[in-house]
């Protein structure tokens, strides 16, 4: 929820689905990863007290205390938001969490049990939380982020044990290289440049900055390759050391995977075909798209309701959209399709 600012027409959206004509209708509300964005809390509670300057290493592994004090912060930051899942509940609907690259610390029992707290469910069973993709009816959810080598987790050991430099053993999330760029190196850049999380594509960013910036060209691009070959090769060298992943994590750095394509080759493989899976709803590259393939199989990605600069021809400038998927029920069939939350018009909006 970092960067987000439309908590009042998330609590709109949640209203207008739980009352009136959905007031006693089954409906759920499937949060589909990176709704919560714990990478983006830079320190947690307590850190900078007392001090000027960010300190020289920004904390990239966080243990399960720390990842509650975390989700402490961000719904701290977003009363409204909370408060409308809580009304949403309260209402009889349900919520169901899936878990992305960004905050794939939702997985810790200690952090689900906080959001429960928060949350507040009339019946515990009206939340869940869902670690392999959410498959039903024909319908595929899930975040996306597991089509990228540089985002992909190890499904099958999503937390191991590392000891720290005084020897003790600690539990840890097994995170991709992606994690560690984002809260080891983009966090610092973001702290001179609030924006560079939200520009699409960054390729053609870089590209246009060696013109407009070639400062931030040149010190960027020696402080990523640092990165990368510190990360690889000195702090983590086990955990990147096939050679092959390493070759697939700097080519996806210059061409970043085409989830409408890997979409594509999903819902016309066989698996798909044997688990009669015909919609497939991704999120994860922020990029909204609707797209029927021509085996009759449906791609949604629902974007985000974040501000984007898109760099892109087809859609240059800076946006907002509010998009999501609408799973809707006709004669017992599921219909997915793509929306627009547009809200109640109001007078003002906030600038932010």
């Amino acid at each position: 929820m970092e960067a987000f600012h439309q908590d009042e027409k998330f609590r709109e959206m949640l209203e207008h689905y739980s009352t009136g004509t959905y007031a006693d209708a089954e409906v759920e509300l499937i949060v589909n990863g990176d709704f919560f964005d714990p990478l983006a809390v830079l320190f947690l509670p307590g850190e900078t007290r007392g001090r000027k300057r960010a300190p020289r290493e920004i904390p990239v592994e966080v243990e399960e205390a720390g990842a509650v004090r975390q989700y402490q912060r961000i719904t701290a930051g977003h009363p409204v938001a909370m408060q409308a899942m809580r009304d949403f509940l309260q209402r009889g609907k349900r919520i169901v969490f899936r878990w992305g690259n960004h905050d794939a610390s939702i997985l810790w029992p200690k952090v689900q049990a906080y959001l429960r707290e928060v949350l507040l469910p009339p019946n515990a069973d009206q939340i869940e939380f869902q670690v392999r993709p959410y498959v039903f009816d024909g319908i595929c959810v899930d975040h996306g982020h597991q089509f990228e080598a540089l985002n992909q987790f190890d499904e099958t050991n999503l937390f191991i044990e590392r000891r720290d430099r005084k020897g003790v053993k600690r539990r840890i999330q097994n995170l991709p290289f992606g994690s560690f760029f984002v809260m080891g190196l983009i966090n610092r850049i973001k702290l001179e440049r609030r924006y560079i999380s939200q520009v699409q594509p960054f390729r053609t960013y870089l590209a246009i900055s060696f013109f407009i910036d070639p400062l931030f060209f040149m010190t960027g691009g020696l402080r990523a390759a640092w990165f990368f070959f510190k990360t690889r090769f000195i702090t983590h060298p086990k955990r990147f050391s096939r050679f092959r992943k390493t070759l697939k994590l700097i080519a996806e750095v210059f061409r970043r995977v085409s989830l409408e394509e890997e979409a594509e080759k999903f819902l016309t493989s066989s698996e798909a075909s044997a688990r009669r899976i015909q919609t497939l709803i991704l999120g994860h590259n922020h990029q909204a798209t609707s797209r029927t393939f021509r085996n009759g199989t449906q791609y949604l990605n629902t974007g985000t309701w974040t501000p984007i600069t898109s760099l892109d021809m087809g859609n240059l400038g800076h946006r907002v959209l509010r998009t999501y998927a609408l799973i809707e029920y006709v004669d017992g069939k599921p219909r997915a399709s793509l929306k627009i939350w547009q809200g109640r018009s109001t007078v003002t909006d906030d600038f932010a």
